[in-house]
């Protein structure tokens, strides 16, 4: 615009200058008059020229750029009289075309894979260049537990709520780990990247292993178990008779020499029993029924597991307090395995406190659940990794199937689970699964 204005004024100032002088021999010299015109009208003649040559197709790239910087690359120049400038045009019309036929197949692409991460199976978690969360797809959202991405958009993985944020915010570029959060869900994360405006854009793909790997799991032990059940079963029994036998022998001849070590054949006796039973506990873990599901209320269970276990509170002076809802409370369990297992979670409770100290048992209708809260000694996250790892115990004379019988119980009655220590308590969580 700037230089058609400036062209204009430059062919004010010539046609003005020419009629001026023109005007000077309007009336003294009528020859020198008409060669003063006739420069004028070919000035006219090369200015249109100049503009239609220059000016012209300058306005029109000028367009051009216009439409480049606007992104609209549906507009095409027209040609004009000059070649030349149609050859620019021309090159400029084909650049455009070349330019939507790739942006189109850029955003077609960019849908696909819109589409596809949102159908994928697999959480992903995307990345912006400061490590901030900028989106993560439906899977990633029900993996994680997040009820909306809003909570923890823009925010780095450390600093967000997310159960095993710090786990996947220590993930080095291409590494493939297998990480286990509070409870006993098992993630198989890998961190990797993309090129975007000519940087690696980090992402995160996350996938559930919890039912293949507990599977694998359970199988294994069950094996391992009847196998020792079966062997230690048939080696006690002998010995137990043989000992029994001696005990029996040593018993009826009070003369006998030998009378000194009938103490220790009965040690001897004894030991095989708890050696039996010790095997017997391990082979009722195996031995789990399925659940025979009927319509209980949870407060009731609360209440059942109050009377049960309050004595024992009592003798250690630890104080157990419910705080029950008061709206609806039935979910469909298996009353006794369920109740078993959370009088199981209270004495592992005032177990962790040892004398003293506070116990809440809690109900909630949304979500309903029951939360076993105690202020004893904290779980530390090493140890929190391996609570419900069959045979793992932290107690001297623990046997390891407590927590063992809890989770085989919580996983057939499809309930979501979770421990953790925070800010001097310890919660027990128990998701009832919705009917």
């Amino acid at each position: 615009m700037k230089s058609r204005i400036l062209f204009f004024i430059l062919a004010i100032l010539v046609f003005g200058s020419i009629l001026g002088i023109g005007f000077l021999f309007f009336k003294t010299d009528i020859h020198k008059l008409l060669i003063i015109e006739g420069i004028g009208i070919l000035a006219i003649i090369l200015f249109s020229i100049l503009y239609h040559r220059l000016i012209k197709p300058y306005q029109i790239i000028s367009s051009g750029m216009e439409l480049l910087k606007e992104q609209d690359f549906s507009t095409r120049l027209r040609p004009i009289a000059s070649s030349e400038a149609n050859q620019v045009i021309e090159v400029f019309n084909k650049m455009m075309d070349q330019l939507k036929d790739e942006r189109l197949q850029v955003r077609e692409k960019n849908h696909f894979l819109d589409l596809l991460i949102q159908a994928s199976p697999q959480g992903v978690v995307i990345l912006d260049f400061d490590e901030k969360i900028t989106e993560i797809n439906s899977a990633g959202l029900r993996l994680l537990n997040i009820q909306n991405i809003n909570e923890v958009k823009d925010k780095k993985l450390s600093e967000s709520n997310i159960n095993i944020g710090k786990q996947l915010a220590d993930l080095k570029p291409n590494e493939d780990v297998v990480i286990r959060s509070s409870g006993i869900t098992m993630y198989r994360c890998s961190r990797s990247s993309f090129i975007d405006r000519g940087f690696a854009h980090p992402f995160i793909l996350i996938e559930e292993l919890t039912h293949e790997l507990l599977k694998t799991e359970k199988k294994s032990y069950e094996n391992i178990i009847r196998m020792m059940a079966h062997e230690v079963n048939n080696s006690v029994g002998a010995v137990s008779s043989t000992l029994n036998v001696i005990s029996d022998t040593l018993r009826q001849d009070e003369n006998n020499e030998l009378a000194d070590v009938l103490p220790a054949v009965e040690a001897s006796f004894d030991r095989c029993r708890h050696l039996g039973e010790f095997i017997s506990n391990f082979a009722e873990v195996v031995k789990i029924p399925p659940p025979t599901l009927s319509k209980v209320s949870i407060n009731e269970l609360a209440k059942s597991v109050d009377a049960l276990t309050r004595i024992e509170c009592q003798r250690r002076s630890t104080q157990l307090t419910l705080d029950l809802t008061t709206e609806i409370d039935t979910a469909y369990v298996d009353s006794i395995q369920f109740e078993q297992v959370l009088v199981n979670i209270v004495k592992n409770a005032y177990e962790a406190i040892g004398t003293g100290g506070e116990i809440y048992i809690t109900t909630n209708s949304q979500p309903l659940s029951i939360t076993i809260i105690n202020n004893g000694l904290a779980i530390t996250d090493e140890v929190r990794q391996k609570l419900f790892t069959p045979f793992f115990t932290t107690k001297s004379q623990g046997q390891g199937i407590g927590l063992m019988f809890v989770r085989e119980v919580l996983l057939n009655h499809n309930c979501k689970f979770d421990l953790s220590s925070k800010d001097g308590w310890t919660r027990f969580e128990i998701l009832f699964n919705k009917r």
